[in-house]
């Protein structure tokens, strides 16, 4: 017989209780389940109605169109007054069922516009139903029924919450593989029965073999596959600590979800599209049918698909003009939702250039072959043979590899990761090499451990500012999942300030501008009950403020009543967006980190500030701006536990892989590599097929967190920062913060004192030398209350001093045509600034890059201690021009208070060379002094240090030198990844 809907009503009210008294409805949803077996086993048991009816919210693809006010009358309609009452709730002894309700509920979605295509094209939608059988539901319900049955139409339980993992596990325990490949209820089931077998009417639960399962666990064209389970990385570490193996590392892109079924069996192409939701979105992105069909190669002979295939991929809206991906709202202008663009009002009409582009990263089925149990490295290599990449219209999502076993993981991550945020990206995804789903797997854990990484996911990161609570509205729904008695908000509207100076003033009349609405959690909202006690008023009676609603506010409740003294919320966003219909900048995903009980809303963040933010972050720095990377590289060190870096401690290991051999050409610097000295490293490290065993040398350095650094001034980039010609790997970055950042430069160091001269060939490991005037530092974040001063030293090469006559003329002479003044602003003394100008202009020229050498505008610092005798390196030097300005590490430390104001000219840098094959345990020691005693100096201006090992020269000579064909950094992109060791 039909399941009855009051069975359903006893585990929701048993449910309802446990979740009153705080306690786990885990056991009582097995029990009801082992209670109910026969009953569920029965043939006439409809299991996917009874899946609608436990979990409603799973079924997206119904839509109702029906909310509270809309039930009220319908109820009012269904309890008839009159004569005729009576009879009319003598239904209620005729008990619905399960069935009956599910029946009428598909019907009535069935004539609703905004379900999904199949639900409205069902027999369903002939029969002549309405609203009336809601009524007459309601007349057969009980009191209790009517409880849950409302709640139902909702598709809201709250606050019961059933575990749906828990719910199709003890309906079948094969039920959640298939709806993993299959993820739609009625199919799904369909499926299961069809692999177990037909059961008799009321037979006990058989055990279906488990090879059967697995082999109809597999896509099928026009079903939804289900997603992933996704983690969220809170920290550097904890991504390593999630993450195994060789991981894919992708750039997030911030579009519209897309899984796209394409079915060429009929001989012309069919495609259908499911949104993240799990509705078919294929009306609404109709105006991408075209890419996707062309993309496949589709009646040419690049077409590698016969019969039909699943991929996923983003939705976005890309410029032409300017080649790039535009802003998350601009796809509202371009995709309607049932033929209505919704919350364009206020939005510019679609230009010319603006297209609709799919990024696709992965794929599901080819043919008839199901991929979920292939491996990510092998789908994405069928994926890029099955799609014809496009500019502008069909792309694949940008990745590299990152082994997280080897000791550099966590440096490569790191970089990568700052790369995206200064890149204003949306964060990365980091997917193991593992199956989609692997069924095979006994450890109950079905789907590879998927990771993003976003800024707001680590510590403050996130952090926005003070924004005004300048009113609240009351959800009665969401009022029960609070356990506050008499509660009288659930929804919070902050507002910014437009006349700030003139309330600060004249104590004006506030005007606010609402610009979002959030919700607290229940600590947060009893401290607010508790301490705050705001004063309020219906907005009708609201004589203190001015507030200014924009119709695009999204809330589940209107602003009811205004606050009288607005309290302050400190909010934390995801980024920044225009929501439909509001016509500026707001906060994206908003939520509340704290309550500020003893602040005033005029120290709040005003409208203006609020834009001036959005702009700047959504804003891409041009390329010689782009410095933010070392200061988020040093944050995200600070991030991870207790604020040390995750390779904080020595990672040192020896390579074996042999350096190439020397060349004595020249070449010019390749069209990648001509960008500002200010480019940080592109991050990620590439890993090459015919690279052979190694282990990365890198020395892993004890980096101060910075996750709260003192706010500076900006300053303006030097003329040295925008050199035309440099590496984007070059060791340089400092960045330039946002709100609550400090904002940092560089000066050279130079002292007034002249030192003798000494050939560089005499230097070895044990002795530490002063050699010249290093030229130029790394320019980072710190702080400082004192310049820094340098010795000039007289230069040679190859070992051999020059006259001194020559030394005196360089000198004298001035700066060379068309050389840009290096000048540091750190001088000591006029005449160090003559000497440090001169020597400057006048250095020796690379053999292979002249003055585009990649270390034209390093100062190179000798970690002697941490060095062994090679002549190899001193010729190094020698053949880039670097020897006459390689100064001994030990004596710039001492002579410049370890480099107190590196911090204060961002456009020069400094690089530090070490050993890390023969003489790690001596790095460790050399570099952890160092960070010892740079700690003691001022923060504001110190700056930081880049570290490399001395190796790093011969594989520049390899990029430098034009004969060289083969450009092979030991399977990395360039030198400097191959051979970082860190900052200090």
């Amino acid at each position: 017989m039909p399941f009855p809907f009051v069975l359903v009503c006893d585990l929701l009210d048993e449910c309802h209780r446990l979740c009153v008294a705080n306690k786990s409805n885990t056991q009582a949803v097995v029990d009801w389940f082992a209670r109910h077996r026969g009953r569920l086993d029965a043939h006439d048991t409809d299991l996917a109605a009874l899946l609608s009816t436990l979990l409603p919210e799973k079924r997206t693809d119904r839509v109702y169109c029906i909310k509270a006010p809309t039930l009220e009358k319908i109820i009012g309609r269904a309890l008839m007054l009159g004569s005729s009452r009576i009879v009319e709730l003598a239904l209620y002894k005729q008990p619905g069922h399960v069935e009956a309700i599910d029946e009428v509920l598909h019907s009535l979605a069935s004539r609703i516009k905004w379900s999904s295509p199949c639900i409205r094209n069902s027999e369903a939608a002939l029969a002549p139903r309405g609203r009336c059988d809601l009524e007459d539901l309601y007349r057969r319900l009980t009191a209790r029924e009517a409880k849950w049955f409302t709640r139902l139409v909702l598709k809201d339980y709250q606050p019961v919450i059933l575990d749906s993992q828990l719910v199709y596990r003890c309906c079948d325990p094969s039920l959640p593989l298939i709806l993993k490949a299959q993820d739609d209820f009625a199919t799904a089931i369909q499926t299961l029965q069809s692999a177990k077998g037909s059961l008799l009417p009321n037979s006990t639960r058989s055990s279906p073999r488990r090879n059967r399962i697995l082999a109809a666990a597999k896509p099928k064209l026009g079903v939804k596959v289900g997603r992933q389970n996704w983690l969220k990385g809170r920290s550097i570490k904890h991504c390593l600590d999630m993450g195994h193996g060789r991981m894919s590392v992708e750039q997030k892109i911030d579009g519209e979800y897309c899984q796209i079924h394409v079915d060429l069996a009929g001989g012309k192409p069919r495609v259908q599209i499911f949104s993240k939701s799990g509705k078919d979105s294929t009306e609404d992105r109709h105006n991408l049918h075209g890419v996707i069909v062309k993309s496949l190669g589709f009646g040419t002979s690049n077409c590698s698909v016969r019969k039909g295939c699943i991929l996923e991929g983003e939705l976005v809206v890309h410029n032409d003009v300017e080649n790039k991906t535009m802003p998350f709202h601009k796809i509202r202008n371009h995709v309607a939702r049932r033929g209505r663009l919704m919350g364009t009002d206020l939005d510019s009409p679609p230009r010319w250039y603006e297209n609709l582009m799919i990024v696709y990263y992965d794929i599901l089925l080819h043919d008839d072959q199901s991929l979920l149990g292939v491996r990510h490295s092998e789908r994405f290599k069928l994926l890029q043979k099955t799609i014809n990449c496009e500019r502008g219209r069909a792309e694949l999502v940008k990745r590299t590899l990152i082994d997280f076993h080897r000791t550099s993981a966590a440096s490569e991550l790191r970089k990568a990761f700052a790369n995206v945020i200064t890149g204003k990206g949306e964060g990365l995804v980091l997917k193991p090499d593992d199956p989609y789903f692997n069924f095979e797997a006994h450890h109950g854990r079905t789907s590879g451990l998927c990771i993003k990484l976003k800024k707001e996911y680590i510590g403050n990161f996130g952090d926005v500012g003070d924004f005004a609570v300048v009113g609240a509205g009351f959800n009665s729904a969401r009022a029960r999942s609070y356990r506050i008695p008499h509660l009288q908000w659930t929804v919070f509207f902050v507002g910014c300030l437009t006349n700030k100076e003139e309330v600060r003033r004249w104590d004006a009349k506030p005007r606010f501008t609402v610009v979002s609405a959030v919700e607290i959690t229940e600590p947060l909202l009893k401290s607010f009950i508790s301490h705050c006690s705001p004063v309020s008023v219906p907005m009708s009676k609201n004589d203190r403020t001015k507030l200014l609603v924009p119709k695009g506010i999204e809330a589940n409740a209107p602003l009811t009543v205004a606050f009288q003294n607005p309290a302050v919320f400190d909010l934390r966003c995801f980024s920044f967006h225009k929501p439909g219909n509001m016509g500026f900048w707001t906060l994206r995903f908003p939520a509340v980190s704290k309550i500020h009980f003893d602040r005033d809303f005029s120290d709040t963040v005003t409208f203006d500030e609020l834009q001036e933010m959005a702009e700047n972050a959504r804003a891409t720095p041009d390329l010689e701006d782009s410095q933010e990377n070392l200061e988020w590289i040093a944050r995200l060190e600070g991030a991870d536990p207790r604020g040390r870096a995750v390779d904080a401690v020595s990672q040192l290991t020896a390579t074996t892989m042999p350096t190439p051999s020397p060349c004595s050409s020249r070449t010019p610097l390749p069209p990648i590599m001509q960008r500002s000295l200010s480019e940080i490293p592109q991050v990620a490290r590439i890993h090459d097929k015919s690279q052979k065993s190694t282990a990365v040398s890198t020395a892993s350095l004890f980096t101060p967190p910075t996750s709260s650094p003192p706010e500076q001034e900006p300053q303006t980039p030097t003329r040295e920062s925008k050199r035309k010609y440099a590496t984007p790997s070059a060791p340089v970055a400092e960045p330039i913060p946002k709100r609550r950042l400090s904002t940092t430069g560089c000066s050279s160091p130079v002292s007034a004192t002249k030192m003798s001269r000494r050939p560089l060939d005499d230097i070895d490991g044990d002795v530490s030398q002063q050699l010249a005037t290093p030229r130029s530092s790394l320019p980072v974040s710190g702080r400082t209350d004192q310049r820094l001063g340098f010795d000039r030293m007289p230069s040679h090469r190859r070992g051999t001093q020059k006259d001194a006559a020559s030394d005196a003329a360089c000198e004298r002479a001035g700066p060379a045509e068309g050389e840009p003044d290096c000048t540091p602003t750190g001088i000591s003394s006029p005449v160090a600034a003559q000497m440090t100008n001169t020597s400057s202009r006048f250095r020796s020229r690379c053999k292979f890059a002249g003055d585009k050498c990649h270390l034209s505008a390093c100062t190179i610092l000798l970690a002697s201690r941490a060095l062994g005798p090679s002549s190899e390196r001193t010729a190094l030097l020698d053949v880039h021009g670097a020897s006459e300005f390689a100064v001994s590490l030990d004596d710039w430390a001492r002579e410049n208070n370890h480099g107190a104001t590196l911090g204060n000219d961002k456009s020069l840098q400094s690089i530090i060379l070490v050993d890390t094959v023969d003489k790690a345990s001596e790095t460790k020691l050399v570099l952890a002094e160092v960070e010892r005693a740079r700690k003691e100096v001022p923060r504001k201006t110190r700056g930081w240090i880049a570290v490399y090992d001395w190796r790093v020269l011969e594989h520049l000579k390899v990029m430098e030198d034009e004969e060289t064909e083969t450009k092979y950094y030991d399977g990395f992109h360039d030198p400097w990844r191959r051979w970082y060791c860190g900052i200090v």
